[in-house]
């Protein structure tokens, strides 16, 4: 479970199945199909696309024979940027219309000419293939020279560069490379600035494609996600959730102590394996990410992983877990599941009953020093600061107010949020792209809109009855600490979360089989 939650979930969801199919599952039915027609539904009615793509000029070249796939994203050009080795970048690009872009010849805070103009948007390629950059160009002078360069993860590649006149004022520039050996990605669209009398320049309508030579201009791929692929992720997300609900009451079946330690020598073999990443390339000076495909995702596994071992194993199964992982937070600098760990730790200790007053000393000693040495804390001891990563989360918030408010019943659609974002970001904004937004509740409202909410709700209230009615305060506070997870971070749908909080919840219902009788069987 703690190093392949995914995998751990389909194996769990086919027992979870062969218990439903038996009239043995721990029920729960009617809330997950709540929650999946009311998320369901709403897309449906989603917008189709989110971009209001430009109509094409009558100098634009028309298709009269194959048209090459576009490789750019449809807002490559959204980011375009100005360059110099004494600013760095700097100069953004201004949309005006018709498609173009418009930038600056020299550097708006210091008046520097620009060298460079680029997007930083990267591309993988094949060595041994040839490709070609075009775009479309207008300037205000009567002379101007640019160099296309395909700068790939070896260093820039300056080619020869046509630059045809297609319009008046109007140009169009192209240049091909064939990728080497070492070549696996490309940073497009990139040129130099070679001269000329011109102010500012125009970008538009730019293109990378396979070939060695432009074909008829076309659209790339806009990132947006397809009706069928958000229902499928929204259903199939719900009915395996189900299974794993099920399939979590075979643990009682198990070992508790065995069951605790096998997910404890799970967490240590991250930590073990983020502490190996912390000096060694590409990880080196950044966070690790264990074997979880980003650090946060580790850091809110890893708390989550240590509340379901304190439910099966006890306290002191609960503590060890605590302490590892307390260093893998540490380690992955996650300050969402610092504060998730801190709950847990609260909760934990409050439950150690009459041990819980010398413990105390302990865990106030431990604050103490920490207090006196916070630069022992690393990152973490800038939980409570605004500094350019929260600041940039507030950003992406007003961004997913934005969306609710623009589609307020459907949202934007499940997993176009980072397309949105790209559209609608504020000027400066100190993210140029994100994933999620950085929030459970302001992110379903984005994506689903207020019936995804309802539905989660419904949810979200019933399985809070449910463990109310059972006294079961200890899946409560790992139901608790995945909610505090949700206040800073998109992670609660990630398998380690997720799957591991269904388990817990599985686990404890299935112990009283008794109480859930003509209630919560399976009908």
């Amino acid at each position: 479970m703690p190093l392949w939650p995914a995998v751990a979930a389909v194996l769990f969801g086919l027992v979870g199945a062969g218990l439903v199919l038996q009239r043995q599952g721990v029920g729960g039915g009617w809330l997950f199909l709540a929650l999946m027609l009311l998320g369901g539904v709403g897309q449906v009615w989603a917008p189709q696309s989110l971009y209001k793509l430009p109509q094409q000029p009558a100098y634009i070249e028309s298709a009269t024979g194959p048209v090459a796939a576009n490789l750019l994203v449809v807002q490559a050009l959204e980011n375009l940027f100005g360059w110099n080795h004494q600013d760095g970048a700097g100069g953004w690009a201004q949309q005006v219309g018709e498609g173009f872009w418009r930038l600056p010849r020299w550097n708006p805070a210091s008046g520097l000419e620009q060298s460079e103009f680029l997007t930083d948007n990267w591309y993988p390629i094949t060595p041994g293939q040839t490709y070609t950059q075009s775009f479309y160009l207008r300037h205000d002078g009567k002379e101007a020279r640019f160099q296309i360069t395909f700068f790939t993860n070896t260093g820039h590649h300056p080619v020869p560069t046509q630059m045809e006149p297609v319009a008046p004022g109007v140009w169009r520039l192209w240049a091909s490379y064939t990728a080497q050996e070492g070549d696996h990605s490309l940073r497009a669209i990139d040129f130099f600035n070679a001269g000329g009398d011109w102010r500012y320049l125009e970008v538009g309508w730019a293109k990378l494609e396979v070939g060695s030579s432009p074909s008829a201009f076309s659209w790339g791929q806009t990132g947006e996600r397809s009706l069928s692929w958000r229902l499928e992720w929204w259903l199939g997300m719900m009915l395996l959730g189900f299974l794993v609900l099920q399939g979590g009451g075979v643990l009682k079946q198990l070992v508790p102590s065995w069951m605790a330690g096998a997910l404890l020598l799970g967490m240590g073999i991250h930590l073990g394996y983020a502490l190996w990443q912390l000096g060694s390339p590409p990880y080196e000076g950044f966070r690790p990410p264990g074997l979880t495909p980003q650090p946060n995702l580790l850091g809110h596994t890893a708390v989550m992983l240590a509340g379901l071992v304190w439910l099966l194993g006890g306290s002191r199964w609960g503590g060890a877990a605590l302490a590892v992982s307390g260093l893998l937070i540490w380690v992955t600098g996650s300050r969402a599941a610092f504060w998730g760990w801190l709950l847990l730790l609260g909760i934990w200790w409050w439950g150690l009953g009459r041990w819980r007053w010398s413990m105390l000393g302990v865990l106030v000693g431990g604050a103490f020093l920490l207090a006196w040495q916070p630069e022992w804390l690393g990152r973490l001891s800038q939980a409570t600061t605004l500094d350019s990563s929260a600041q940039s989360r507030l950003v992406i918030w007003q961004v997913a107010i934005r969306a609710f408010l623009e589609y307020p019943w459907t949202g934007v659609g499940f997993g176009n949020f980072p397309v949105y974002y790209q559209i609608h970001r504020p000027h400066g904004a100190l993210e140029a792209i994100t994933g999620h937004a950085h929030n459970l509740w302001l992110h379903l409202l984005a994506e689903g809109g207020g019936l995804a909410l309802l539905g989660f709700l419904v949810w979200l209230g019933g399985v809070l009855g449910w463990l109310i009615r059972l006294r079961a305060g200890r899946v409560l506070a790992l139901v608790a600490v995945a909610l505090v997870l949700g206040l800073f971070d998109f992670s609660f749908f990630f398998a380690g979360v997720y799957y591991t909080l269904l388990l817990a919840l599985g686990f404890y219902i299935s112990r009283f089989d008794s109480f859930l009788q003509d209630r919560h069987k399976i009908p």
